[in-house]
């Protein structure tokens, strides 16, 4: 049949028929005179994304090889012979951080070349179509070795090649026809007077092969990763070159790829001249990796599958240089493998057992010595601690930055003496190092106030202090609840807070917390409705509403009532045993009374007198709450207590009853507290 390249499948060329070069007998198998008879393998691309040497077919040959036990083919390459006694090229490398090498070869004598059939098909196949000869051995290169390449033409770049970074934005032609606005730090490819390529993405209109072009300036280079890709990025460009260059090519592979390229246009055209000598600038050497490890270390991992013979069988079909000296493999990782892929021990394992076939590994139950788990007790306080503020109290977590937003402080006049500056803030307002957690709280009652009437919050986080800046800074943590309503009254929140402290210090700690008068210098605390928290004389923290002049700044109608305290001290409390007696199988009374107290007179004070009450009935009491509003009298506030009375023995009768409270009311009306 008389077929199109695009009807037989090989191009997307239908402008004619197919014309084959050659005299063939009608009724030849095309497939003996075009490589058509092609076979797919599919390979589950995951490997190729940290795998820069599985970019190029070579690369996957070279693994199919290992897998399979079969010999890898050589990559017939020219020796550049008569190149040695040309002068070098013009090239100088400004920005070698970005441009790890360049090598650069010239030649002339190039004639008109038609790209081999083969070549075109294999490259239709792999998603690329045929430009011209040149370009068609560039792109060849590049999918079976996985090094991208450029030709120039020498008379746009006589004046030699110059690699450098953009210092400002540039306008630029890509070969595709479309001007480019090159943004600062972009690495260029340049001659004397301008770009000619924009590195490892795509060469410039300016210097591309044209029909006429006999003498081409070959490019091989290996540009680092990320900025390619930083570049790509900014750009708007992603190229079949970014995409490997991304990768972190081997550097060690561009002279390799030269002679390649030669070998390949000397098999289109023989008589092809150098005229220079390979030129090869290599900025930054990649230096090669050494690993040690043993037989035992391997077997650990996989257990004694694999004789020493076997792993550096597979090792040396992946080109590792392998020395074995009794159980110690000393390997030197091949460069293609060693730009950010082998690296460690367990890494070889790796090599050795994907090889193998991780399904050749029998699994056994490992042999090691258990130890009991070591629980860190910071954390489980911590734990504890935000499970009764949550599941308890009802109280909301947050999380907050570590530096205090110094515009939110001076907005609500919050003032802050803290001494740990950072030194390269991420903005001018936020350069200080918290001492403490309470201002971001109040940033998040003001986020929260006019949403809901009501609410409270927590965080556990640190906070970092310092004399002055020059000295050495502590760091701990702090535990901190806020409550807020439009509902309560601000005594009412400040005793809230009381009890989930002293809760949180009984739950955890069986202890009795003391509450004294208190000695804060942080103007958010309040000069008379605040209290120092403490534990056998060491300061805590505090419990305080919130100045007034604060709280009109954050929400005038909002009360609101903080406790910080220092969780480290909370921690160091000794936990006391919890001691327990049968409870009676009989009932017990609940009594509540309501106390006239002189608003004097300290919760603290009052807690002691009472327990100085003593009876053989009473189990215990707690407090209840506190009222302060209308009908009282000048000076008093009520505060209401509940007292547990029952017997292991009986059932109290009505008058043993009758007699506890009067005794109870009798010693309080005599230590100054009479019943509302």
């Amino acid at each position: 049949m008389l077929c199109s390249a695009s009807e037989l499948g090989i191009s997307d060329d239908h402008s004619g028929l197919l014309v084959l070069e050659g005299d063939y007998a009608p009724g030849t198998d095309i497939k003996s005179i075009i490589d058509i008879d092609d076979v797919i393998i599919e390979i589950d691309n995951k490997s190729l994304t940290n795998r820069p040497d599985l970019w190029g077919h070579y690369g996957i040959a070279r693994e199919i090889a290992a897998i399979y036990g079969r010999e890898l083919k050589p990559m017939n390459l020219d020796n550049l012979e008569g190149s040695k006694d040309k002068a070098k090229l013009d090239i100088s490398v400004e920005d070698t951080e970005k441009c790890l090498r360049y090598s650069g070869l010239k030649i002339d004598g190039v004639k008109k070349l038609e790209t081999p059939l083969n070549m075109k098909v294999r490259l239709f196949y792999c998603g690329m179509r045929s430009i011209s000869p040149l370009v068609d051995l560039t792109n060849y290169l590049m999918l079976e070795m996985g090094q991208p390449m450029h030709a120039f033409d020498s008379r746009q770049v006589e004046s030699g090649i110059v690699v450098r970074s953009t210092k400002e934005t540039t306008s630029f032609k890509t070969l595709d026809g479309v001007e480019r606005k090159l943004p600062e730090d972009v690495l260029l490819i340049c001659t004397k007077e301008r770009p000619v390529a924009i590195a490892g993405i795509m060469g410039g209109e300016n210097s591309e092969v044209l029909e006429d072009t006999t003498s081409i300036l070959l490019e091989s280079a290996t540009f680092e990763g990320s900025s390619i890709r930083k570049s790509s990025t900014k750009i708007g460009l992603r190229t079949e070159a970014s995409a490997r260059y991304e990768k972190m090519l081997d550097p060690n592979m561009t002279v390799q790829a030269i002679q390649r390229f030669v070998k390949l246009l000397r098999d289109m055209q023989p008589d092809i001249q150098f005229a220079s000598a390979l030129t090869d600038v290599y900025c930054n050497k990649l230096e090669p990796i050494d690993i040690e490890i043993t037989k035992p270390y391997i077997d650990k991992y996989i257990g004694n599958t694999l004789s020493t013979e076997k792993m550096v069988e597979i090792l040396r079909a992946l080109e590792f240089k392998v020395d074995v000296d009794g159980d110690t493999f000393r390997i030197k990782v091949p460069t293609f493998r060693a730009t950010k892929d082998i690296t460690i021990k367990v890494d070889i394992i790796e090599e050795i057992t994907r090889v193998f076939g991780y399904d050749n590994i029998q699994p056994k139950t490992l042999d090691i010595a258990l130890k009991p788990l070591q629980y860190n007790e910071e954390r489980l306080l911590d734990h504890k601690v935000k499970e009764i503020l949550s599941e308890r109290f009802g109280a909301s977590e947050v999380n907050s930055y570590i530096w205090y937003d110094n515009i939110f402080n001076s907005r609500v006049g919050i003032e802050t003496n803290a001494q740990v500056k950072v030194l390269n803030p991420q903005a001018h307002d936020s350069n200080t190092l918290r001492d403490s957690m309470v201002p971001g709280m109040l940033s998040f009652a003001e986020k929260n106030e006019k949403t809901y009437d009501d609410f409270s919050l927590f965080e556990i986080g640190s906070v970092f202090s310092a004399a002055t800046p020059k000295d050495k800074c502590e760091q701990h943590k702090n535990i901190c609840v806020l409550l807020a309503s439009k509902l309560k009254s601000e005594d009412e929140l400040f005793y809230e807070l009381k009890g989930m402290l002293s809760f949180i210090a009984k739950t955890l700690k069986n202890v009795d917390l003391e509450f004294t008068a208190s000695t804060s210098e942080h103007n958010w605390v309040h000069p008379m409705k605040s209290v120092d928290v403490s534990f056998n004389g060491n300061l805590m923290g505090y419990i305080s509403v919130v100045h007034p002049m604060i709280k009109k700044n954050i929400g005038k109608k909002l009360n609101i009532a903080v406790l910080e305290i220092n969780r480290d001290v909370l921690q160091s409390i000794e936990q006391k045993l919890v001691k327990y007696k049968e409870p009676s199988k009989y009932p017990e009374v609940r009594l509540d009374y309501s106390f006239l107290v002189d608003n004097s007179v300290t919760f603290d004070k009052l807690m002691q007198d009472i327990r100085g009450f003593k009876s053989k009935i009473l189990n215990g009491f707690e407090f209840v709450t506190i009222y302060n509003g209308k009908g009282l009298p000048e000076g008093k506030k009520s505060m209401t207590f509940r007292f547990v009375i029952g017997s292991a023995e009986k059932t109290l009768s009505s008058d043993e009853i009758n007699e506890f409270a009067k005794s109870l009311l009798d010693y309080m009306a005599g230590v100054g507290y009479t019943l509302r």
